[in-house]
């Protein structure tokens, strides 16, 4: 009999240790965005044209990404998650110091898109803090650990870019300006990101266990043949790198557990993926790999709670939190209830909160690459510039980026939980919708602030900015999950969701920039909140769905095991990170 695994020990040790690795590779992401407009226009390309091509730096990487995660996902499955991890650690320090080291443009547009295709840590290391994780109790914080270290390194990294970018001319007494910083002013802050990623790989190399369950012994029942039906009807599943997910036939009851009397009225929750896929594969007889079995029957992970579960954590997709979200009970249909009302699978809300959810993901990410342009783009007239920026510097950016981590944080923690719960899931989607456009109708203004309101005035973008965003995707996640009629689908969903997101955050930044280019920095924040105008209007095809009172956990609380509800804690998670 498998040992409980409620009295599998809280895996701190590890989740440290994955965790510097998660958070070094931000310090390479983030500290571009500070400068990436100006290394532009170093680079040779014009000022007129240094938005768009800046943009593009931004793309290349998530492009690249979206291309080969899936293939380090499989390969990952063949060879195990740790050497895949730190090897796309590696792409990523490598990249870094090419970047830095370019001579042109097109070489630090290559060294982006060779990092990016070298990476695909998003989805390996989220699969291994769910196998890591033994206890379905210690899972809300084990997941909170990512969104969190990200989210540090992202400060780190943004401070690196606006303080390490130019040395030469920033500090003159420390660095020649006919010294290799000088040569190579954007090198400084890509090699301490370099450095430190190699220092994450050696304490990876060192101490990170491997979290792959390569091969279980057969028993001596074949029970493998009984389930064979089942499986071939999940296999049509579409399968993502992301996780892996068995689900029981009816009646099926895990060993070495209690039934779970799943009745109408059971206050009982269903067990975690990472939990469940362990208890399930432990009562197969397999010959072969468990990545052979997985293969047949897999599903993404990546925020796609079951219709039917009481709790979820919206904390692995690319907008999460660092909470849990229990629905209330009588909303959601237990398993064992009646059967719920057929629906399609792409039904009419799941559709509309997919492109919702895209709408908001093309905006965001705009903003996030063009504000740098804006904050460091000269004036060109006196009072309200409607053509170009502030004519701050870098350092400005750097600070600003950084402060942003630390509303992200605050915004995150303290207001998001709070915030949902009193308005509830439904009308926080809404109006968070309804309400972003101000945040890029304002900006264009802050030129006509006196100096000195500047800053505040960014701030309180940053401020707005993170507040809507933090609470309008969980929001439309939750309601998506919601519309969809079965468990067999949620890959399926999940993989368009993601997939438009990604596609509109892709084609954003260039876009966008263009746009600024052509039209000057008004006409880059008025196309901005168009298109967040165009998400409002789109609401009116949104059917409104009756979520109900939600309770949210923060997922960084220590967590008491209670064995009378040993599924108290039932998780299935999404993880912050803008890319």
């Amino acid at each position: 009999m498998p040992p409980d695994p409620k009295d599998a020990p809280f895996p701190l040790k590890q989740l440290i240790i994955i965790g510097i690795c998660r958070f070094s590779e931000p310090l390479a992401f983030n500290s571009i965005l500070a400068y990436s407009p100006v290394m532009v226009e170093d680079l040779g390309i014009g000022h007129r044209d240094a938005s768009f091509y800046a943009g593009l730096l931004v793309s290349a990487y998530a492009i690249a990404e979206a291309m080969t995660a899936p293939l380090w996902g499989m390969v990952s499955d063949t060879y195990g998650r740790k050497p895949i991890a730190l090897t796309g650690l590696l792409g990523v320090a490598l990249s870094s110091l090419m970047f830095g080291l370019a001579p042109t443009y097109w070489v630090a547009l290559l060294a982006r898109f060779i990092g990016g295709a070298l990476n695909g840590n998003v989805a390996i290391m989220q699969t291994m803090v769910a196998e890591m994780v033994k206890n379905p109790a210690h899972e809300p914080r084990a997941y909170a650990t990512q969104p969190f270290v990200w989210t540090l390194g992202g400060i780190i990294g943004s401070a690196m870019g606006g303080f390490l970018a130019q040395p030469a001319r920033l500090y003159p007494n420390t660095f020649d300006k006919d010294g290799l910083f000088g040569r190579y002013p954007y090198l400084l802050p890509n090699l301490v990101a370099a450095v430190g990623i190699l220092l994450a790989i050696l304490q990876g190399m060192i101490f990170l266990e491997e979290t792959l369950v390569r091969e279980e012994k057969p028993e001596e029942d074949n029970s493998i043949a009984d389930h064979h039906d089942h499986l071939d009807t999940i296999s049509e599943t579409p399968a993502n790198e992301r996780s892996r997910l068995l689900p029981p036939p009816p009646n099926h009851q895990h060993l070495g557990r209690e039934p779970r009397g799943s009745t109408a009225g059971s206050t009982r929750h269903r067990p975690s993926i990472a939990s469940f896929t362990r208890d399930r594969l432990a009562s197969i007889s397999v010959s072969g790999s468990i990545r052979q079995i997985r293969k047949r029957a897999s599903f993404m992970e990546e925020g796609m709670p079951m219709p039917f579960d009481q709790r979820f954590d919206i904390r692995r997709s690319s907008f999460g939190t660092m909470h849990s979200i229990k629905i209330q009970q009588d909303v959601l249909p237990i398993r064992g209830g009646p059967a719920p009302k057929p629906r399609k699978t792409f039904n009419q809300t799941v559709v509309m909160v997919i492109l919702a959810m895209s709408i908001f993901a093309f905006h965001q990410m705009a903003f996030i690459s063009i504000l740098p342009v804006y904050v460091l783009d000269p004036k060109t007239s006196k009072g309200l510039d409607l053509q170009g920026g502030l004519g701050l510097d870098i350092p400005d950016v750097g600070a600003f980026l950084t402060v942003n981590g630390f509303i992200t944080l605050f915004v995150q923690g303290f207001i998001f939980p709070i915030f949902v719960e009193w308005a509830g899931v439904w009308n926080s989607f809404i109006w968070m919708i309804i309400l972003f456009p101000i945040t890029y109708v304002i900006i264009p203004f802050i030129s006509a602030f006196p100096h000195a309101f500047e800053s505040p005035g960014i701030y309180l973008v940053l401020f707005l900015e993170a507040f809507f965003g933090i609470i309008v995707f969980p929001c439309a996640l939750i309601l998506m999950k919601n519309a969809i009629p079965s468990p067999l689908v949620l890959g399926r969903v999940n993989g368009l969701a993601m997939s438009a997101c990604c596609l509109a955050r892709t084609i954003s930044c260039p876009l966008v920039g263009l746009i600024y280019s052509l039209g000057g920095s008004a006409a880059a924040w008025f196309s901005l909140a168009a298109i967040a105008i165009i998400g409002i209007i789109q609401l009116l095809w949104v059917p409104k769905e009756d979520v109900g009172a939600v309770t949210i956990d923060n997922g960084l609380k220590k967590v008491i095991h209670d064995d009378a509800d040993e599924d108290a804690v039932d998780d299935i998670s999404v993880i912050e990170s803008v890319r």
